[in-house]
């Protein structure tokens, strides 16, 4: 008589493991999708020296970074698929012709309609990089590296194109030399899993029904925006409280450069401890540590406890980002909420100026920093209800994994 026996069932990890070639790959193209933000002061500049003045630069920068965030939702479900590489390579082509163009060409129309394109053009990389975080494991401490990449090389391309001189050649010029480093990176994009839906949900992670998490993900778009127009208005209107306390240009400057260095202890905190520390109640945290420093902010009188608030804001909604990203990642390994995301946040940026300068002039500082801190509270429970189903979704997926392997 013979006796069948069957060895135990292995667990087939879908999500990569982070490497240095998917990691650079993930990395650079997330930078060059959101240069043209980070460059937003420096662009400005270069069009005024052509001819605009400030209220049509802004104009101008503010098409420019809707088409990004038009691409990249509009793009997103290919960056979710087998189309992954090849959207970033046509998406990266595209952008660096047309800031070439803008370096190049002095004919204002030229350049406007370079940056434009351009920013189309990066749109489809900020789809594919954020699909492809999802595809690597431990999407907590991977999205913290990918900011903290971004932080690092942005500190550095600010600090250099100011020595080279802020000028239609540098800044543009900027923007096409890294659209065509990472559009040689694309080629290491780690590839969407086959098997990514968490199908073997049983009764004990019914959180984790592919329902909610199609509610959770598109919850998810609606309240990162919003949340990242609220930040980003305290960044941009930050001439504005500084002047209203005293704040001097130089001493203003010194304090933003200090906030954008203290978002990477936020993001090394997020790298450091990984999926280890969750995601429900240190984003919980975060909201209303940054909701009750916002909200400080215009209470304040002093320019010093000012400048110290804006850091601290800075590091919190830095440490917020990343754990965002990788609860996005987390909800499905394909890329299907992750991908789309970053164009979410862009179209609330987009806005944040203008949000900001309404609210001020309408209402005044006060009212202003009180409405942004309130927008942190007001999503904490959905955002705590999201996290916990994108950490369920994961573990739908090792039990799903672990039944097609046996």
């Amino acid at each position: 008589m013979s006796t069948n026996v069957s060895a135990p069932a292995a667990s087939i990890e879908l999500r990569q493991p982070l490497t240095l070639r998917n990691g650079s790959a993930v990395f650079v193209v997330a930078l060059a999708s959101l240069m043209m933000a980070n460059l937003a002061p420096f662009i400005m500049t270069a069009l005024g020296a052509l001819g605009f003045d400030i209220t049509s630069s802004g104009n101008i920068l503010t098409w420019a970074l809707l088409a990004s965030a038009v691409s990249g939702l509009g793009t997103a479900r290919l960056a979710s698929g087998k189309q992954r590489r090849p959207l970033a390579y046509i998406g990266l082509t595209v952008a660096t012709i047309a800031f070439v163009a803008a370096a190049v060409f002095p004919s204002p129309g030229v350049v406007v309609g370079g940056l434009i394109i351009g920013g189309a053009g990066v749109g489809a990389a900020i789809s594919t990089s954020g699909a492809a975080i999802a595809a690597l494991r431990n999407p907590n401490r991977v999205s913290a590296a990918s900011g903290l990449t971004n932080r690092i090389l942005v500190t550095i391309v600010l600090a250099v194109i100011p020595l080279l001189g802020i000028t239609q050649g540098s800044v543009f010029g900027t923007l096409a030399l890294i659209s065509l480093v990472a559009l040689a990176f694309a080629a290491w994009l780690p590839d969407s899993p086959e098997h990514a839906e968490p199908v073997d949900v049983t009764a004990t992670l019914r959180i984790a029904e592919p329902r909610r998490i199609t509610i959770a993900g598109f919850a998810l778009l609606l309240i990162f925006p919003i949340w990242g127009a609220s930040e980003d208005a305290i960044w941009t209107m930050a001439p504005v409280l500084g002047d209203a306390v005293g704040l001097g240009d130089q001493q203003l400057g010194f304090t933003l450069s200090l906030a954008a260095a203290s978002g990477i202890i936020g993001m090394f905190l997020v790298a450091l401890f990984g999926d280890r520390m969750g995601r429900a109640v240190p984003l919980a945290i975060a909201l209303v540590l940054g909701g009750t420093l916002k909200i400080c902010i215009g209470f304040t009188a002093d320019p010093t406890v000012l400048a110290v608030l804006i850091i601290c804001v800075n590091t919190i909604y830095a440490f917020a980002f990343a754990l965002f990203i990788a609860t996005s990642a987390g909800l499905d390994a394909r890329g299907r909420w992750s991908g789309p995301l970053l164009g979410a946040y862009l179209v609330g940026s987009s806005f944040a100026p203008l949000l900001g300068g309404a609210l001020t002039e309408a209402f005044g500082i006060r009212i202003f920093t009180l409405g942004a801190g309130l927008v942190s509270f007001l999503i904490i429970v959905p955002t705590v209800l999201i996290a916990r189903v994108s950490v369920g979704a994961e573990k739908a997926l090792a039990r799903s994994s672990t039944s097609t392997s046996a």
